[in-house]
This record gives structure tokens, sequence and C-alpha cells, in this order.
């Protein structure tokens, strides 16, 4: 019997994730370094300028990635006010130094309240002075008034205890406690001035004493103002990505996608032809059967 060739089993397709991994990565690179090179413009402006430059590589993957320096300049006019305030601020800061040792010795030396007004004190005996002078004016106008009361009730033919002449009086003698009462108002406000006054005296030594005792920390403190603080660099701006990385990724599944469609579609082929040639198969032998 001869015997019949057969073709060989078509080989299912592999996906290579390490060399698409590192496809990508090569991509991204190369697209980072156009990016680098296009972003780093220079600027020229009016106040200054703003100019990249090359100053090494640094190794990534298998490429050598460039570094790059930015370098501010000012204008020669912004550059000359720059000085002129730095100089400034030096000065004041040496000033400043000149100034520590009257600010220590300030901060060593307790307040002095030595010769300032006296705090007030009680006020009872300014507050009789004061009613004794308010009422001694106002006794010697009652006494007078009663006196002339006295002589015409007694030119009246009136005797002092009768009811006639207590009525007369009386009036008088409302008028002596209602100046008592004033003056006793009166006696109290004037040494509540004095105690306001008094307050008032010595919280202006005492502020004084405090703005010469300050003195020093004040100065010291606007020349460290005027000084400054250090001046922080200021930074150019990270380079922006222009260009979008190339997806290397998604083509490489799509294209193992599509190999593993054909391959599917081969072995359904093979298949249906490989069931054709059985069902052949089949039939030739009942046909022989048949005539056996």
């Amino acid at each position: 019997m001869g015997g019949g060739g057969g073709g060989g089993q078509q080989q299912a397709p592999q996906f290579n994730s390490q060399q698409t991994a590192q496809q990508q990565q090569q991509a991204n690179t190369e697209t980072g370094i156009a990016n680098a090179w296009l972003g780093n413009t220079n600027q020229i402006t009016p106040y200054g300028n703003l100019s990249y430059k090359q100053t090494g590589t640094q190794h990534v993957g298998n490429y050598d990635v460039p570094t790059f320096t930015a370098t501010q300049t000012l204008s020669p006019e912004q550059q000359k006010i720059y000085d002129t305030q730095t100089g400034l601020q030096q000065k004041a800061l040496d000033t400043a130094q000149g100034v520590v040792g009257n600010v220590q010795n300030t901060l060593s030396t307790p307040m002095n309240y030595d010769n300032l007004p006296a705090m007030p004190g009680d006020q009872t005996a300014a507050k009789d002075a004061a009613f004794n002078a308010i009422m001694a004016r106002s006794n010697q106008t009652l006494d007078r008034q009663q006196q002339q009361q006295a002589t015409q009730l007694a030119n009246q033919g009136l005797v002092a205890g009768t009811e006639a002449w207590d009525n007369a009086m009386r009036p008088i003698e409302q008028a002596r406690v209602d100046a008592s009462n004033q003056a006793t108002i009166n006696a109290g406000n004037i040494a509540g001035q004095n105690i306001q006054q008094a307050q008032t005296l010595r919280n202006q030594g005492i502020q004084e004493r405090t703005t010469l005792r300050n003195q020093p920390i004040q100065d010291y403190a606007t020349l460290m103002g005027f000084g400054g603080n250090v001046q922080q660099p200021s930074w150019a701006p990270a380079t922006q990505s222009q260009i979008a990385p190339t997806d290397v990724t998604s083509p490489a599944i799509a294209a193992y996608q599509g190999q593993v469609n054909a391959y599917n579609q081969g072995l359904q082929q093979q298949n249906s032809m490989m069931g054709g040639l059985f069902g052949l198969g089949g039939s030739a032998l009942m046909a022989g059967g048949m005539y056996l």
C-alpha cells in the first residue's frame, strides 16, 4: 500500500511582551529628548534673558539623555538696580550689628519707675477739703439770710422756738441741707478728677520711659527690615511636553490579534478540509461493503 503525505500543523502566534515594552520605552525616551530640545527655548526680554545650554548627559536605558542648565541674566539697567538695592540692604544689616549692644543692654536692664508721678492714693482729705471750700461760701450766704430772717421775725414779735418761727426758718435750713448735699457730690467729683489726672500723668511717664527703652529695639528691627530677607532664586519653568509619546504597545497588540485571527481561520479551514476527507473515506468504505 502506498502512503500519502500530509501538511504540517500551523504554529500559534507568540506575543513578546518584553520586546514590546522595550520598544515602548525606546519610543518614550526619544519623545522626551525631542520635547527637551523643543521646550528649552532661549528667551530675550527688556529686563533680562533666559538661556538653556546642554551641560551633560544622563544614561537612561540604552540612551544618553541630554541634561540642560538654565541661566538667567539681568539687563544692565536691572542689574544696576539689583546691585544698588543689595548694597543698601547690606549697609542696613551692618548698621544693625552696631546696635546689637544697645539692644542687649536694654533687654538686660529692668524697667525703672523711679521719680514718676505717684500712684493716686486715698482722696478722703482732698474730698473733705473740697467740701469745706464749697460750703464756706454757701454758709456765709445762708448765715446772712438766717440772721436777716431772725431780725425780721423778732421785729414782728415772734419768739424763737414757736411754730411760726420754725416755719419761717425752715426754707433756710432746707437750703443749707441742699447746699451740703451738692457740696458732697462736687467734692466727690473733684476727688475723682484728682485720681484721673494723677493716673494720666503716671501713665504718660511710663509711656515715655517705655518708648525710650524700646527705641534701640525699634532701631534694630527697622534696620533688619531694610536689610530684607534672603532673596530666593526664581527658577525657570519646567519644560512642557510638545510631542505626545509614540504608542508602540497598541499597534503591537493589534498586530498580534490579527495573527491570532489568521491562525484561527487557518485552523478552521484545515479542520473543514480534514472533515471532508474523512467523509469521502467513509463513503468509499460503505460502497465497497455493498459489493462484497
